[in-house]
């Protein structure tokens, strides 16, 4: 035992570290060792403690300081989501109103290619119309014709107990000449008829279509209000785009020959049709009801 004190205390003082940190060991009670001399001999040690607390206060402190940061960073986190989740909804909502205008303009483009060939067709029937016009009125005045030149021939004959054969024979042929242009007559008038009645049909396509582009109810659409949603504000109508009403136009509330109020179309099937009221055409103390009569705000207009 003093043999392994000896190289110890040898190997101490031989290192100048070791010799001043000696004061850290743990005493050994023996007979042989000197007791450990006290701390106030190495003040070095005190330092380290010293820096030891600062080192551990300044990483308190920056923890301290990371726990806010990360707190934070949860709270903008947890704000961020919710930012999200709500434009989401709004997105969402956009998508579907996107989604209902798409089919409500589908439909109306639809109805247009429908009017634009109906159109098509009644003016292949006018061409077609006017070509037989043209070919009859060529056959009547190639009758005309034929009619003056025999009677210019009567004129030209002599006596006619002689020709009374061929004054008959003349006579019937311009009686069938006669009835001839008679017939073409009345065919040009039947065709003549026809071309009116498919320009009528064809200007009231044409007005058709442009009530629908322009967003315009059929002057000739009369219909009455079959439910009103009073929570919602939807107000339905009895008709729909096959009675005229076009989505997107105005359309007047009568009660009484009077005009009451005013409706936006907003959606239109083939029987039905829903609009909202414009509140600032409402008159005062007056609310629409079901069975009030519902026409174009143009024609309530005319009407005034």
């Amino acid at each position: 035992m003093q043999a392994i004190e000896s190289k110890r205390r040898a190997l101490l003082e031989n290192n100048s570290f070791f010799g001043e940190f000696s004061d850290c060991r743990m005493p050994v009670k023996t007979g042989s060792l000197p007791q450990t001399p006290p701390h106030d001999k190495y003040p070095m040690v005190n330092t380290l403690g010293i820096l030891t607390a600062i080192v551990l206060a300044f990483s308190a402190f920056v923890a301290l300081k990371n726990k806010e940061l990360f707190e934070k960073a949860v709270s903008d986190t947890a704000k961020q989501a919710i930012d999200k989740e709500t434009n989401t909804n709004t997105y969402n909502g956009l998508i579907e109103d996107i989604k209902g205008l798409e089919a409500i303009r589908e439909k109306a483009e639809a109805s247009r290619d429908g009017l634009r060939a109906e159109v098509g067709k009644q003016t292949e029937a006018n061409g077609a119309v006017e070509s037989q016009i043209k070919t009859k009125e060529t056959e009547l005045a190639s009758t005309k014709a034929e009619v003056a030149d025999a009677q210019g021939k009567l004129k030209e004959l002599g006596d006619l107990e002689e020709l009374a054969p061929k004054i008959e024979r003349l006579q019937a042929s311009i009686a069938e000449l006669k009835e001839q242009v008679a017939t073409l007559n009345a065919e040009i008038e039947r065709l003549s008829g026809e071309k009116s009645s498919t320009s009528q049909v064809l200007v009231a396509a044409k007005t058709k279509q442009s009530q629908i582009t322009s967003g315009q109810s059929f002057p000739t659409m009369k219909t009455t209000i079959r439910s009103i949603d009073r929570r919602l504000g939807i107000v339905t109508l009895a008709a729909g785009i096959r009675s005229g009403v076009i989505g997107g136009s105005r359309v007047a509330v009568i009660r009484a020959g009077e005009k009451i109020a005013e409706l936006n179309v907003k959606a239109v099937s083939a029987n039905l049709a829903t609009a909202d009221v414009v509140q600032s055409s409402l008159q005062e103390g007056v609310d629409i009801a079901p069975g009030d009569i519902v026409i174009p705000v143009e024609s309530a207009s005319s009407a005034n």
